[in-house]
């Protein structure tokens, strides 16, 4: 259990953990992406989270960041290739039907706990979404329920992308695989958005520094094989895009600390990051017997 100085207690939290590095990124003048009501849904309880997160900040501030625009210029780019719907499982604080470019008859679905629904209901009432937008209540890691979700949405909606972000490192492999079975068994869920990170990474996300601050929501996803494990599950890899890559695009630089930042300068950037390169992606898996 997190002590009562730290603010992450429960998955739930990691959603005002994520949505405040959002609000920062959104008061840069060179910002990735601008999300306006991350700061309001954040609020007082969100600025405690983060602040207990302090330790992590740089590297988890950056990997919100350039995940974020990953993620939408997927969704940018499937939308014009005609998909109509999302269903964004643990969807948290995230507010892509507001903040994105729209077709006006786009479906967008939001599934979390009921209290994280509640609360966007509340905080979001007066605004006006770009889309066609729902949000469902439910835990999805009772399996009874997310099944009756699951066929409830795929005999009114498609083709749809499922985008699960950020969600599926808290989950055990038993989880995962049920996760990825119910997708799959979903004739009208045809892309699947998660996020990859390498074993390398294990010993950090493993790490009891982690799991004191990420309290009873530790990292529990470490498959052998990544892409094994999925496609154990029938689903493969149809595009992935690796973090670092995406972020120096933009002008992003890796977080480093300083001793490493003045090696980079002595042996060049790219021999010195090589490897880390292919540490975390977000990837689109498409059903194997598609």
């Amino acid at each position: 259990m997190n002590s009562g100085t730290l603010g992450v207690k429960t998955v739930s939290d990691t959603a005002y953990w994520v949505a405040s590095y959002r609000a920062m990124e959104s008061e840069r003048e060179d910002a990735l992406f601008d999300d306006p009501l991350a700061a309001l849904l954040v609020g007082a309880h969100g600025s405690k989270v983060s602040r207990s997160m302090k330790p992590v900040a740089r590297h988890a501030y950056w990997s919100v960041t350039i995940r974020t625009r990953v993620i939408d210029d997927y969704i940018s780019k499937y939308i014009d290739q005609g998909y109509k719907t999302v269903i964004n499982l643990g969807a948290g604080l995230d507010t892509r039907p507001y903040r994105l470019s729209l077709p006006r008859d786009f479906v967008w679905i939001e599934v979390d706990f009921p209290e994280i629904v509640a609360l966007k209901n509340e905080k979001l009432l007066d605004r006006e979404p770009n889309c066609v937008l729902e949000r469902v209540g439910v835990d999805l890691a009772d399996p009874v329920e997310r099944e009756r979700l699951f066929k409830a949405l795929n005999d009114r909606v498609g083709p749809a992308i499922v985008l699960t972000e950020g969600v599926i490192p808290y989950l055990d492999e038993s989880a995962v695989s049920g996760l990825a079975n119910d997708i799959m068994d979903q004739p009208n869920f045809d892309l699947w958005i998660a996020e990859y990170y390498a074993p390398e990474l294990y010993r950090v996300y493993q790490s009891s520094r982690l799991k004191n601050l990420l309290g009873d929501a530790p990292f529990r996803f470490f498959p052998d094989d990544w892409f094994t494990f999925f496609e154990s599950c029938g689903w493969r890899k149809k595009e992935m895009k690796y973090l670092y890559d995406e972020a120096k695009l933009h002008k992003r630089k890796f977080p480093l600390p300083w001793w490493a930042s003045i090696l980079r300068r002595f042996i060049g950037e790219d021999r010195m990051m090589t490897k880390v390169r292919t540490f975390s992606a977000y990837i689109v898996f498409e059903k194997i017997d598609s």
